[in-house]
């Protein structure tokens, strides 16, 4: 999902973030009821009984309902941690095939600040133009830059993992988007007008691209922040432009 400060990469203010998920703190207030009550009479696939057995026997609530997603039904259910102050525990549901499919998240869970409100004053901006060699995995770069009058401060430990796009004529992403993450640590605090230079993962079968000029997007996960368009010029071995 394509998100950015001008226009897409909003929130609803008033949300707060449980997870990966922003959620209603309405939705997160009262007593809650039994997880069984809400489940309701579905078959449900555990990898273990004691998934289920192991969390708070009341308390539970729905967040984020399978009637948003008819074709690809899922639901999750939260409850108050039962040893730590303001933290929660998630139960996920997901229809596949023939019946649910259960995990959970045992926590405790924090909730923050929406991803709005914790990126605000920061852009992704691309160096310069970007090259590589074509059948190579590039080693792509992006700045982040904080544009506020303030410190930014990574109050809640969001990584630096960048996830990097290389768009087709029509702005669609290429490739199978499947991309394997190395462990980043967190994203330091930067004083107004500090920047540091990120690694790009790419997510698109980069290696099967043909030479020439590609559009190359980048996202910053933890925070849902995506950077303008950038270019990525691939070459042909002996290209000695």
């Amino acid at each position: 999902m394509r998100r950015s400060d001008s226009e897409e990469n909003r929130s609803d203010p008033g949300l707060v973030q449980l997870g990966s998920l922003e959620v209603d703190p309405a939705a997160l207030e009262g007593p809650g009821s039994s997880l069984w009550d809400l489940i309701g009479g579905r078959k449900l696939t555990l990898r273990s009984p004691d998934d289920l057995l192991d969390l708070p026997r009341q308390g539970w609530r729905p967040i984020f309902p399978s009637w948003e997603f008819i074709d690809n039904p899922r639901d999750v259910f939260a409850a108050p941690h039962p040893h730590q102050r303001n933290g929660w525990v998630l139960v996920f549901l997901h229809w596949i095939g023939e019946a649910w499919t259960v995990s959970t998240d045992p926590g405790p869970v924090p909730v923050r600040r929406p991803c709005a409100a914790r990126r605000a004053g920061l852009e992704l901006r691309w160096p310069a133009e970007q090259t590589a060699t074509v059948g190579t995995v590039p080693e792509l770069s992006i700045d982040v830059l904080n544009t506020a009058d303030h410190v930014w401060r990574n109050d809640v430990g969001d990584h630096m993992t960048v996830r990097g796009w290389v768009l087709g004529p029509d702005g669609e992403r290429l490739g199978s988007g499947v991309t394997l993450f190395a462990h980043a640590p967190p994203l330091p605090d930067l004083e107004p007008g500090g920047r540091m230079s990120l690694q790009v993962n790419l997510g698109s079968d980069i290696e099967e691209l043909a030479a020439g000029r590609y559009r190359v997007v980048a996202e910053l996960l933890d925070l849902q922040l995506q950077s303008p368009p950038g270019t990525l010029v691939l070459t042909e071995p002996d290209d000695t432009r």
